[in-house]
C-alpha cells in the first residue's frame, strides 16, 4: 500500500528542466520544500533552475547536463544520485519535442528521433531510478504525456503515438509498482506555453513557415501556462492521481475519447491541425 507522500525534505529529480513545464514543475516541488535535482539537455539551463529553485526555498538543489534519449547517460545520473543521496522521492519525466507532418513526409529517423526523447526517455527515467523506489517501498513517479496521447490527428501521427505509449506505459507501471509503494501518475497537458515549438519538426506539406507561424499564434493566443501542469503535477502526487489533464481542451478531448463512438474519432483526427 502506497503510503502518502510527504514533499518537505523529498528528494525530486525532473527532467526537460531546463525550461516550460520542466521548470515550472521544479519551482513548484522546491515552493513545497523538496531537494530539487534539474535534469536537463542544456546544461546552462539546468543550472538555472537550479538556482531559480534555491531562491524559491529548495533546502539542497543540483543540476545535471543529460540527454534523456542515451540509455547510459540517464543511468550514470542515476547512480551518482543513489552514490551521493539515496532512491529518489519524486521522478518526474517531462522532457519532451514535437513533430508535424503525416506518416508519408517522415523518414524513419524522424521516428527514431521523437521517440528516443519522447518514449524512450521515459523508459530510460523509470529502468534507471524506479527499480530503487520499489525496492525500498516508497515514492511516486510522474510521466508527462499529452492530450494528443488519446486524441488521434492525422498531422500529428509520431506525437500522438509516442505520447499514447507514456499513458499506456504509466498505468502498467502504476499496476506493477502502485501495491508495492510507488504510485505512477501520467499528466496529460492540453495547449501549453512552452519553448515545445523551437523543438518541433515540421516535416513535408507542413515544413514551412506558414505552418510553423500559425502553431506559434494558437500556442499563444490558446496556450495555458507551464505552471498549470506543474499544479497538476503536485495534484497527481499528492492524491496519487492514475491521470490528471490540464487544460479544457484536454479535458475535453478525453471525455470524447471515452464517449464517442470511433467513427467520430476518426473524423476528428481528419481534420489535422
Amino acid at each position: 500500500m502506497k503510503q502518502r507522500l510527504e514533499l518537505p525534505g523529498a528528494l525530486a529529480l525532473v527532467t526537460g528542466a531546463g525550461s516550460g513545464i520542466g521548470r515550472a514543475t521544479s519551482l513548484v516541488l522546491a515552493r513545497q520544500g523538496a531537494r530539487v535535482l534539474a535534469v536537463d539537455i542544456d546544461g546552462a539551463e539546468a543550472e538555472k533552475t537550479a538556482r531559480q529553485c534555491d531562491e524559491a526555498g529548495s533546502p539542497e538543489t543540483d543540476a545535471f547536463t543529460c540527454d534523456v534519449a542515451d540509455a547510459a547517460a540517464v543511468s550514470a545520473v542515476a547512480g551518482e544520485v543513489h552514490r551521493r543521496w539515496h532512491p529518489l522521492d519524486v521522478l518526474v519525466n517531462n522532457a519532451g519535442v514535437g513533430m508535424t507532418g503525416r506518416f508519408g513526409d517522415m523518414s524513419l529517423d524522424d521516428w527514431r528521433w521523437i521517440r528516443s526523447i519522447n518514449l524512450d526517455g521515459v523508459v530510460h527515467g523509470c529502468h534507471a531510478f524506479g527499480p530503487a523506489m520499489v525496492e525500498r517501498g516508497r515514492g511516486h513517479v510522474v510521466n508527462v504525456a499529452s492530450g494528443l496521447g488519446y486524441v488521434p490527428r492525422a498531422t500529428e501521427p509520431a506525437y500522438c503515438t509516442t505520447k499514447a505509449a507514456v499513458l499506456a506505459l504509466s498505468q502498467c507501471l502504476r499496476a506493477d509498482w502502485g501495491p508495492r509503494g510507488v504510485g505512477v501518475s501520467a499528466i496529460c497537458p492540453g495547449i501549453i506555453k512552452t519553448p515545445i515549438i523551437d523543438r518541433t519538426r515540421f516535416l513535408g506539406a507542413e515544413d514551412n513557415e506558414t505552418t510553423r507561424r500559425r502553431t506559434t499564434q494558437l500556442f499563444h493566443r490558446l496556450g495555458h501556462k507551464p505552471d498549470a501542469v506543474a499544479k497538476a503535477v503536485l495534484q497527481a502526487i499528492r492524491r496519487d492521481r492514475v491521470m490528471v489533464a490540464p487544460g479544457w481542451e484536454s479535458k475535453l478531448g478525453w471525455v470524447m475519447h471515452r464517449a464517442l463512438p470511433l467513427a467520430a474519432h476518426q473524423r476528428t483526427a481528419r481534420r489535422g491541425i
